[in-house]
């Protein structure tokens, strides 16, 4: 998938967890004109949703393209090309530090979630709003089971820790992080459209790519596509959020 292609997945994951988001700002005391450092940026899928909460966001990510791809569709908003477990930045600096399916990609989600702690105010607000724990996923039937198990193996061989959702309280309460909260997003399955088949497959397909042959997963679209239309699918990954004060 081309850069584009990423950006349009992120922007749907955005769409998933766009109220959650707007109700954990609200829930502690987001202000117009707080400033929130985004680790993980990405494309910057979510920018211009804070920018619209008026909040002074900074985008930080390992990766330039994507970088500089956010610069382009989210305006001026600061960004820096650093890695979120050693950001160049001074203690105390924002109101709120987030995250968004990034931990579950780290190889040390203890380090960044540390360094996130750092550069936040004594007062603000540390959150991960969204880390999907792979290993308790939902599919069914058989076809989607199925899937579900390769492309899991490609996760995992992609780095992915597949068990990050259950183990993000603890991580956010080692951090040093005080008057931890670690919830759920809740899953709510609508009438199945071809659209939303075709965007998830796009994602399902390049994580079986290498990993089964490409007339298998032709076949296996072939199946999927015919359950999902028909009502009979359901596929849960549960995706946990948690946030926490600094000290």
């Amino acid at each position: 998938m081309k850069l584009p292609d990423w950006h349009d997945r992120y922007l749907q994951q955005a769409e998933w967890t766009r109220n959650l988001r707007s109700f954990l700002l609200n829930k502690l005391s987001f202000q117009s004109g707080n400033s929130l450092l985004e680790v993980g940026s990405g494309t910057g899928a979510l920018l211009k949703g804070f920018q619209d909460l008026r909040a002074k966001p900074f985008a930080l990510d390992l990766d330039l393209n994507r970088l500089e791809f956010a610069k382009i569709h989210s305006g001026m908003v600061p960004a820096i090309c650093a890695d979120g477990g050693n950001i160049p930045l001074a203690d105390n600096s924002f109101d709120f530090t987030v995250c968004h399916y990034l931990l579950l990609w780290a190889s040390d989600p203890k380090t960044i979630l540390s360094d996130m702690v750092r550069v936040t105010r004594t007062g603000g607000a540390v959150i991960a709003f969204a880390e999907p724990d792979y290993a308790s996923r939902i599919d069914f039937p058989e076809v989607f089971d199925y899937i579900g198990h390769l492309q899991n193996n490609s996760l995992n061989f992609q780095g992915i820790d597949l068990k990050m959702g259950r183990k993000l309280g603890n991580l956010f309460r080692q951090s040093g992080l005080i008057d931890v909260k670690l919830g759920l997003l809740a899953g709510e399955w609508r009438k199945p459209s071809e659209d939303v088949f075709d965007a998830e497959w796009n994602v399902i397909a390049w994580d079986l790519g290498g990993f089964v042959a490409v007339d298998e997963i032709i076949t296996l679209k072939k199946k999927a596509k015919a359950s999902w239309l028909s009502g009979e699918a359901t596929v849960f990954i549960p995706t946990f959020y948690a946030y926490g004060t600094v000290p």
